[in-house]
């Protein structure tokens, strides 16, 4: 994979349809597992694009993300953090 500085790495291998349980919603990700990353987990605009994410930001610096199951539409809003 290429990071975000021009840099490679390889990853570890590919994890196909790895259930990941927001609130009452589980969604199917491909996930590549990478050594020594600097973060968790990092998802992007194919999960944006699936989830039909929509992000709201606060002015004390609070963040939500509300996403929707693309199998039943439910939605699930959460807080984030950093």
């Amino acid at each position: 994979m290429q990071d975000v500085h021009g840099g490679l790495e390889r990853t570890s291998g590919l994890v196909r349809n790895a259930p990941f349980r927001f609130g009452d919603i589980t969604v199917y990700l491909q996930v590549h597992v990478q050594n020594r990353a600097p973060f968790m987990c990092l998802v992007g605009r194919l999960f944006d694009v699936l989830t039909e994410s929509n992000i709201k930001n606060y002015g004390n610096g609070d963040q939500e993300i509300m996403i929707t199951c693309p199998n039943t539409g439910k939605r699930c809003t959460m807080g984030t953090f950093e």
